[in-house]
């Protein structure tokens, strides 16, 4: 006999048949009740899901997070406001024009960013945020991603100046793009050096003098190809900044006390440096300098402090018997270095900063030929200089079977940047080849609006501008930038007057708020800019600030990014926030 289950059921006979038949009736419309709550909810879900994979989403990488307020002081790197800026555009142009990913951050399902939004807050800093962040219980619940930045206002600069630098209308975008290939290198030949360079070095206002007359036949600036100070950063320069650089560096001298600004007249000098190992490490054995007319000015032999393990005399050329009689340490070279170098001398080398390591030393401009020549494509992979010489200088070096020559070396890095300048800043750059071709496209692209519309629709819409809020004190400041930012690119396009970009001017900071929580749903980009009155108590201020956060945030739509931007002070850092707009809740 089969074990089959027990079933506990009862049946009332004398209960009436109406009275079954309408149980039968409920039990049926529960369960059907059930399976529309079951069908619903799964619809429901996969909904979500979808609305889900069509958000942008915003995460930092491992750049970002060193500067990250999680990180303590020591420890962190701040970004400089070049990085967000470079966000700002990315949000604004999408991935179709990056030739290269963020240094940064990640920017997931960019082109369905639907808005911008940027808050821009002068006159609190990284300290007030660290004194008073459990005022804005608000801000830190919105806000999980908080960076430290260096702001213009460390060193008394213009904010305005450099958020200005941003295309704000949406023509401006095509134009750029089509003028530059894409927003990467868009921002490389653009870049103001002097804009964030005084954020990290003493370098004094005004109009340098020359120090010598230089026969300048250059088809473009030398300062275009000196390294920003972003660049600096990334490519592992020494540089004086604050946070775990400063520590780091802290036995790195600068080259001179105080630095001119950098001209297309500053000096070049080709610089290298040959090294052994010791029992802490690489040292410096040799440097070499030599100057434009291909003179060599400076050439010295290092004694190292340690024993020395390895003379690798089939890199460096430096044998025992070379420095047996050297009496010369690292700072007499140092010290002649910075007597010998004018204060807005540009330094020259092949991967450079692993010599300006070996001196100790730290320098503001720097042209680095393993990034102005490219024979990939690829940042990432740079050439040897024995391949540059042989390709571009014909000229064969480091072919010594007794190791490298710094003043060969440097000599060739020297012709290689002054045969650049003499041809055009294209010239034997891959990635600049592939630039113009992205242009030469776009342009093409350009002529056939139907096509056009096709590839730019989602970041190109003719119909609408960005607007600018503030009252009197920041509008007018934006006014002058902007209007020489169209100028020249009016002239440099040979183009009709472009679009304007709407400037609001209200009363108070009430209102900047007001009509920025107005404005989100009709324009692509917008920024309000508020300057707050440094003798407000702190706690008020704070206090409305958190206020303010919240607000905009609210009014924002999904997937809209928003960048709040503490300014800074003269003495301390500022801070950003970012953060992308999730799904919202449907009622």
């Amino acid at each position: 006999m089969d074990n089959k289950p027990e079933t506990n059921l009862t049946i009332n006979l004398d209960e009436p048949v109406s009275k079954k038949r309408r149980r039968k009736n409920e039990c049926e419309m529960e369960t059907s009740n059930e399976q529309k709550s079951v069908l619903y909810s799964t619809s429901e879900q996969k909904e979500t899901k979808t609305r889900k994979k069509h958000v942008a989403s915003f995460r930092l990488k491992a750049t970002g997070e060193t500067a990250a307020l999680t990180v303590p002081t020591d420890n962190r790197v701040p970004l400089l406001l070049t990085d967000i800026q470079y966000l700002l555009l990315h949000s604004l142009l999408g991935n179709l024009n990056l030739t290269q990913p963020p240094r940064w951050y990640v920017l997931d399902k960019c082109n369905n960013v639907s808005q911008t939004t940027c808050i821009i807050i002068e006159g609190i800093s990284i300290k007030d945020w660290e004194k008073h962040q459990d005022t804005m219980l608000k801000t830190k619940k919105i806000f999980n991603i908080i960076v430290e930045i260096v702001t213009p206002s460390v060193y008394k600069g213009s904010l305005v100046k450099e958020l200005a630098l941003v295309p704000l209308t949406e023509s401006e975008k095509e134009s750029i793009i089509q003028q530059y290939g894409s927003m990467n290198l868009a921002l490389e030949v653009r870049k103001d050096l002097m804009v964030m360079m005084k954020a990290v070095f003493p370098i004094r206002d005004g109009i340098p003098e020359n120090f010598k007359n230089i026969s300048l036949d250059e088809k473009f600036p030398r300062t275009q190809l000196i390294l920003s100070a972003w660049q600096l950063i990334e490519e592992g320069y020494p540089v004086p900044l604050n946070g775990k650089l400063r520590k780091m560096f802290a036995d790195y001298v600068l080259s001179k006390d105080e630095y001119n600004p950098v001209t297309a007249t500053s000096p070049m000098f080709g610089l290298d440096c040959e090294m052994c190992l010791t029992r802490v490490g690489s040292e410096l054995t040799r440097v070499s300098v030599v100057n434009e007319n291909h003179e060599t000015v400076y050439e010295s032999f290092v004694k190292p402090y340690n024993m020395i393990t390895d003379y690798l005399t089939r890199y460096s050329g430096i044998t025992k018997s070379i420095l047996s009689n050297v009496t010369k340490r690292l700072e007499d070279v140092q010290n002649e270095l910075r007597e010998l170098l004018p204060p807005d001398a540009i330094l020259i080398g092949q991967s450079l900063n692993t010599d300006l390591h070996a001196l100790k030393m730290m320098h503001p401009y720097i042209i680095d030929t393993s990034l102005i020549y490219n024979l990939t494509g690829e940042r990432t992979k740079k050439p040897k200089l024995k391949a540059l010489a042989r390709e571009f200088l014909h000229e064969d070096i480091q072919n010594q079977s007794n190791g490298h020559c710094s003043v060969e070396d440097s000599l060739a890095c020297l012709k290689l940047v002054q045969l650049k300048l003499s041809k055009s800043i294209e010239f034997g750059d891959a990635v600049h080849t592939n630039r113009q071709k992205y242009k030469e496209n776009a342009q093409k692209i350009a002529i056939q609006p139907d096509y056009a519309l096709s590839i730019f629709n989602h970041i190109i819409e003719q119909k609408k501008t960005s607007l600018v809020v503030g009252c009197d004190d920041i509008t007018g400041d934006y006014h002058t930038f902007l209007t020489q930012a169209k100028e020249s690119l009016c002239t440099q396009l040979k183009k009709t007057k472009l679009k304007k970009v709407k400037l609001n001017t209200v009363d108070t900071t009430e209102d900047i708020i007001d009509t920025v929580k107005k404005s989100v749903d009709d324009y692509h980009l917008v920024m309000g800019h508020i300057k707050l009155d440094q003798s407000s108590d702190d706690k008020q201020i704070i206090h409305k600030i958190d206020e303010w956060i919240e607000s905009v945030w609210s009014s924002l739509k999904e997937s809209a990014l928003c960048v709040i931007v503490f300014g800074g002070s003269t003495n301390d850092n500022g801070i950003a926030m970012m953060k992308v707009k999730g799904v919202l809740q449907r009622p």
